[in-house]
């Protein structure tokens, strides 16, 4: 089974400051964090409602903004069109069920409104290739370092309970990485092993289900996809394939990326 699925949305609100206790990170850590997520799910099942995330979440964006991650749907296969369509409907019923519950209850709830769902359900793994490196657990309890490395990791193992009877139980595990360390991603894990030509960034490249759970976030994609572009153009002005493309090269352009900016 493929890790659930999550729909986000933004929403506006009457004044975030009096909802703080809700709100993750907003003042202080992680335990601030499960705190508020243990305040917001008070409150939804208050509003009658028990959320499919044993996890409730809301982020504070800007101003009287905040984002909302409220569901998961379960057993969900990202390659099946009609599964995830019916995941994105359902997705976004329960989170309008919850912001309208939620504003009946009045006081920091009162005025709650969602403002956007996003375009597409949010996917956390599906099929990734088989590279030419393959990033590992022991990777992230040994801090792997790399010559080719294109981003160094430092989000930890967050792998979601893939039931809702789990997902009441422990929400996220760990994969039994007891000791993570920031490790490197090299090129190597982007490009494929037995398709020549063929390169892939974020959640996509290649490695095992533990390591996958810590490098799919957004700001190891931002370093990977980057790098994928600058090899993917070095192969095609000098009518190489990715593979053939020695690192230094990659690197040079990454720098003068850099210096530019």
């Amino acid at each position: 089974l493929c890790q659930p699925l999550t729909m986000n949305a933004i929403a506006a609100v009457k004044d975030v400051t009096k909802m703080r206790e809700y709100v993750s990170f907003y003042e202080g850590d992680l335990n601030w964090h499960v705190k508020a997520t243990e305040n917001l799910k008070a409150d939804i099942r208050k509003a009658g409602i028990d959320p499919s995330y044993g996890m409730p979440t809301i982020f504070h964006i800007r101003d009287n903004i905040v984002l909302l991650m409220l569901n998961h749907e379960y057993g969900i296969r990202p390659d099946d069109a009609d599964a995830m369509t019916a995941a994105t409907v359902r997705a976004r019923k329960e989170i309008f069920n919850i912001s309208r519950s939620l504003r009946k209850l009045g006081g920091v709830w009162d005025g709650l409104q969602v403002v956007a769902t996003a375009e597409q359900i949010g996917v956390r793994d599906g099929k990734r290739i088989k590279g030419r490196y393959v990033v590992k657990k022991d990777d992230l309890m040994n801090a792997a370092r790399h010559e080719d490395a294109v981003a160094r990791v430092t989000f930890g193992v967050d792998i979601h309970a893939k039931t809702k009877s789990d997902n009441d139980k422990l929400t996220i595990e760990r994969g039994g990485v007891t000791k993570f360390t920031p490790y490197d991603i090299p090129l190597r894990a982007l490009i494929a092993k037995d398709v020549d030509g063929l390169m892939m960034a974020g959640r996509c490249i290649s490695g095992d289900f533990i390591a996958h759970a810590s490098y799919r976030v957004t700001g190891n994609a931002v370093a990977m996809g980057e790098a994928a572009g600058a090899a993917g153009a070095v192969a095609a002005t000098s009518r190489r394939l990715p593979h053939e493309v020695e690192w230094k090269e990659v690197a040079e352009v990454l720098e003068k990326k850099v210096r530019k900016a």
